[in-house]
């Protein structure tokens, strides 16, 4: 192995990506309780952020060591098929990752311990027998909806209303249906999209997903100051698929890259119509760095 380097590390597990974590936390907490942050409520909330951080790493991870081969020739100035960090070192840190997000579960609760070893063998599942096959975009949607259940894991049992269910049922399948679609556009960044019918099919669900929010805040479920937030989320995804018709390789990357980004709007949408406004607004300084980190690595 080369000097160690912090930056490569960093490059590894998609630094930028990590940014669109906190935000799926806060609304798993937000959907079942009442949101006052004590001492207590504060320290979950960084617990279960930290593990969300690790099982993602762990997952960047061993999707880098299983396409080693194809990095080598597809994409070799990464960490691992540049030779700056050695695959030794990879499965350590995955080793080091996942020990610490199960035990790290454990302090938390129960509830957490088992939804973080769902989230990991999810994870694990992608990465060795799903990534290339069409479960694969399902599948790291399910991660993803893992992840806001995380959030819900340290008072799991005082989801009881209906309105409660409801809506985290509505985020859970907005959310699944959402990443699904950033799976998808992925398998095409390289070669761009060819098929005039699959062109149509990402905006097409992109629209029934803003329908769907715009109607379920028109039913009361969520504030319809929601639907502000929502408007920035449908201008970039405006701006994004106005650029899909290019059949361009490079404007596909950044479509993905722009709904990567979306997930924080997104989940502001969600914040703003549980919470309310300020709340939203303040989930989106979480966009700040992640910007500033795009341009200088790569995010997919």
């Amino acid at each position: 192995m080369k000097n160690f380097s912090v930056r490569d590390y960093l490059v590894l597990v998609r630094l930028p990506n990590l940014f669109t974590l906190p935000s799926n936390i806060l609304v798993g907490i937000a959907v079942i309780s009442s949101f006052a942050f004590t001492l207590t409520s504060f320290i979950q909330f960084l617990l279960l952020v930290t593990i969300s951080v690790l099982l993602y790493c762990v997952g960047i991870v061993l999707n880098d060591l299983y396409d080693f081969d194809i990095d080598k020739k597809e994409r070799p100035n990464r960490p691992l098929p540049s030779g700056k960090i050695s695959r030794r070192s990879a499965i350590v840190l995955v080793a080091i990752f996942s020990t610490l997000a199960l035990i790290l579960s454990l302090l938390v609760s129960f509830s957490t311990l088992v939804i973080s070893s769902i989230l990991f063998l999810t994870i694990f599942g992608y990465d060795k027998y799903l990534k290339n096959t069409h479960a694969g975009p399902l599948t790291i949607a399910s991660a993803r909806v893992m992840n806001i259940l995380l959030g819900t894991s340290v008072s799991f049992r005082s989801v009881d209303s209906y309105s409660q269910i409801v809506t985290l049922t509505f985020i859970l399948i907005i959310t699944f249906v959402y990443v699904s679609l950033i799976g998808f556009i992925s398998r095409y960044e390289v070669r761009g999209f060819s098929d005039n019918a699959k062109l149509l099919l990402p905006p097409a669900i992109v629209a029934i997903v803003i329908s769907s929010i715009i109607l379920f805040s028109l039913m009361g479920f969520f504030k319809l100051e929601s639907l502000i937030i929502l408007s920035l989320f449908s201008f970039i995804m405006l701006i994004s698929f106005s650029r899909i018709y290019r059949r361009d390789s490079g404007r596909t990357q950044q479509i993905v890259r722009n709904m990567i980004l979306s997930i924080i709007v997104l989940d502001s949408t969600f914040l703003t119509g549980i919470i309310g406004i300020e709340l939203g607004l303040a989930v989106l300084i979480l966009m700040a760095p992640l910007l500033v980190l795009a341009n200088k690595m790569y995010m997919t």
